[in-house]
């Protein structure tokens, strides 16, 4: 069984990305869907405006559950999502955050994942010469071991950063969950910087085998926060005529580009981004008439 998996657990803010990513899925498919599963302690807003659908569907978790599975850090909660996952709906899992859209049908990255091979959305780079942050996270990181099940991890001059916003795997490599959660927590533990979970999942996951790239058939807009209010008012304005219309206001939002522009911006040489502050012309999501 093929999984597509989704997280919206807390901000009111990821039930409208994540309605907009399932739509962008079902819309680009030309064959019967996948299951989806959405993870969310909020299964009434997404049936208000997807209705009921015999693909979807809504793992019931207590709220004592979601508790205990969000423990003190709130970013190592999709782990537990994907343990009950492989456990319950065993197969070729693939998680996308809710501010995904899909580009391209990912019928070959369930086929690649059913042989085994493990997916993330795209490589950052090395982190000893990737961003600020990145290079700041190795200088403070390097050197470092730490001991996960029997095996020591350090980051070296070659560890790669990936982005956790996809993670595919197949559900009998589940058993590395557990680990994976230890080795996050240490990282958090030695330095408390929010992408440890998908440093976690990046170093782990190089130890076994070259990580694929989701990259080419889902968009992961994450620097786009701004957005959000939008996204939300373009639901409540559209859902009521219909999922069609619905999708194409959203489309029309056009934040591929939007997620580009902001990107450009963010990548800017940091004198140039303060230079630009200074004068007034620094990168803000442009009026959008809905």
């Amino acid at each position: 069984m093929n999984s597509l998996i989704y997280l919206a657990y807390g901000l009111p803010d990821l039930i409208n990305e994540g309605i907009y990513s399932i739509l962008s899925y079902q819309r680009l498919v030309q064959h019967a869907p996948v299951q989806i599963l959405i993870y969310t302690d909020q299964p009434a807003e997404f049936q208000h405006v997807l209705g009921e659908q015999p693909h979807i569907h809504y793992p019931v978790v207590s709220p004592e559950q979601w508790q205990a599975w969000r423990g003190s850090r709130v970013y190592l909660l999709k782990i537990e999502v994907l343990k009950h996952a492989a456990k319950h709906y065993p197969g070729n899992l693939l998680f996308v955050d809710t501010d995904t859209i899909w580009q391209q049908d990912p019928a070959p990255v369930f086929q690649a994942i059913s042989r085994g091979q493990r997916y993330m959305h795209v490589c950052e780079g090395v982190l000893a010469q990737g961003n600020y942050l990145s290079q700041k996270i190795y200088r403070h990181l390097h050197g470092k071991h730490w001991q996960v099940n029997g095996r020591t991890l350090t980051i070296d001059p070659d560890t790669k950063l990936y982005n956790s916003g996809v993670l595919g795997f197949p559900s009998q490599d589940a058993h590395a969950l557990d680990s994976i959660k230890e080795l996050g927590e240490q990282l958090y533990a030695t330095y408390n910087k929010h992408i440890m979970e998908q440093l976690a999942f990046s170093m782990w996951f190089q130890t076994q085998a070259p990580i694929a790239e989701a990259a080419p058939y889902v968009l992961h807009y994450w620097n786009l926060k701004e957005i959000r209010p939008v996204l939300t008012q373009v639901v409540q304005r559209y859902a009521s005529q219909g999922l069609d219309v619905l999708y194409k206001q959203l489309t029309q939002l056009n934040i591929a580009q939007l997620h580009q522009q902001e990107l450009a911006y963010r990548n800017l040489p940091s004198w140039r981004r303060t230079l630009l502050k200074l004068q007034g012309r620094r990168w803000r999501l442009p009026a959008i008439d809905l």
